[in-house]
């Protein structure tokens, strides 16, 4: 099929005075398979189905453009493996994926998201399928990744917007928000906003790709999920979840495996992941929260998930390994500090840590690898929130930022993480008691109200 860029006048009629009838916007479709380009940031697109972009090819979106997913068709952006995506938005002015449906009635799930497929080693092969629709197959050649190639380039993505992306085709057949296979270190990801996501905000299979700071922003399913032997570096990150809305698999912050049987295949899912905060669900209060939320970690099947200089509060449970005495062994880092339960919770000291299968974390815990945990802590003692009208923590302000007093401020450790991609601070977690200048967290860049947005 060969890529089309339609456009059309969507016609409109006005009985009583038809002189007096605005125009109609134009749309822009984008579908198939789409030819080397630049769009129009003047003009507004919409994806319709299965877009791709094929070996050789490249798409360049300027800054401020507006996409629509189409929701009828479930669209998505495809990367194909050897294509590039060039979506360079600025502070100022970011490029927007979002719903095609009004304002009113954006949902989770309502078009598929971005996926791209590179040529990184994964440890499943070099021709691997990605999860989720039909027309993803070697026998199509869509949807197909993996390779030899650590520092392969699909591209670049910076100061991004994806909102309400994310489809469940079938269980464990999903797209994400942002789904990232066998991405190359050579790819540049960065201030990257993912809302409303129908299953993961970001999910990793494979691949060496680093990314700084991500904002997962309500997400239905995981926030940051690793998997095929991811082996990246990842550094400021935020984590904002709806305590109503959790998925029925149960939805983590972080959730990792090396691969779904446990195995010891190579490369084995070690991404270090650095200044990440998870605001988990019962920060925001304790009424009405979902029984679906799992854990702040659930580390799992082996995997070699590092996790430094972080701030882990809101969950039922901080950290679940899962499965594997080796997940357990593998896990060993340290200055992690939070709160897993609210100051008001009636089951205050919650469950710090579980460990399935009868693992064995005596050892573990007792080696204080979790120094600046306190079960005492409280998520006010953290954050400085903004309340809302019930006096609870307001969702929608957006704010990341810790009090003057809490423990998070201090304590940071850079050992083991590689210079220069690590930008040491002092702080654990995301940011301290005020954005860093390169988080640019109020320059417009991000949106924390999307679903009463109109573009």
């Amino acid at each position: 099929m060969v890529g089309v860029l339609a456009t059309a006048t969507l016609a409109g009629c006005k009985k009583d005075d038809p002189a007096t009838t605005p125009t109609a916007p134009t749309e822009n479709v984008l579908s198939g398979n789409l030819e080397t380009m630049t769009l129009d940031a003047s003009k507004v697109y919409t994806l319709k189905g299965l877009v791709y972009v094929n070996n050789g090819k490249t798409l360049t979106i300027p800054a401020g453009t507006l996409i629509l997913g189409d929701k009828a068709s479930k669209a998505s952006l495809v990367i194909n493996r050897g294509g590039k995506l060039i979506a360079n938005g600025t502070a100022s002015k970011p490029i927007i994926f979002t719903s095609s449906a009004p304002a009113p009635y954006k949902n989770y799930g309502d078009w598929g998201g971005i996926v791209i497929c590179g040529k990184a080693p994964n440890n499943q092969g070099t021709d691997i399928t990605v999860e989720g629709p039909t027309d993803f197959s070697v026998t199509t050649g869509n949807g197909i990744y993996g390779g030899t190639d650590e520092a392969d380039n699909s591209g670049s993505l910076s100061y991004v917007r994806l909102e309400f992306g994310g489809i469940v085709y079938s269980p464990d057949k999903e797209i994400n928000g942002l789904t990232l296979c066998s991405v190359g270190s050579a790819t540049t990801i960065d201030h990257i906003q993912v809302s409303y996501s129908g299953d993961d905000a970001v999910e990793w299979f494979g691949g060496s790709v680093n990314c700084k700071y991500l904002v997962q922003y309500r997400t239905w399913d995981d926030d940051f999920d690793t998997d095929f032997g991811y082996h990246g570096n990842v550094q400021f990150g935020v984590s904002m979840r709806d305590r109503t809305v959790a998925d029925v698999s149960a939805s983590n912050a972080f959730e990792s495996d090396n691969d779904a049987t446990g195995s010891t295949k190579t490369p084995l899912t070690s991404a270090k992941f650095s200044n990440i905060t998870i605001m988990g669900p019962l920060v925001y209060g304790q009424s009405n929260v979902s029984a679906n939320f799992g854990a702040g970690m659930h580390l799992r099947r082996n995997t070699n998930l590092t996790v430094q200089n972080s701030i882990i509060a809101g969950y039922p449970t901080a950290a679940n390994f899962d499965k594997y005495n080796t997940t357990v062994a593998n896990f060993v880092k340290n200055n992690l500090y939070g709160s897993w339960k609210a100051a008001n919770s009636s089951n205050a000291n919650g469950a710090l840590f579980t460990a399935g299968n009868n693992n064995d974390t005596t050892g573990f815990w007792a080696a204080n690898k979790f120094a600046a945990v306190s079960s005492a802590t409280s998520a006010a003692q953290i954050f400085d929130f903004t309340a809302n009208t019930g006096g609870l923590p307001d969702l929608s302000s957006g704010n990341a930022t810790q009090v003057s007093t809490s423990k998070g401020l201090t304590g940071a450790s850079f050992t083991d993480l590689p210079a220069p991609f690590f930008t040491t601070t002092t702080y654990l977690g995301a940011m301290g008691t005020t954005p860093d200048a390169a988080w640019d967290w109020t320059s417009g860049w991000l949106n924390f109200t999307p679903e009463s947005t109109t573009y």
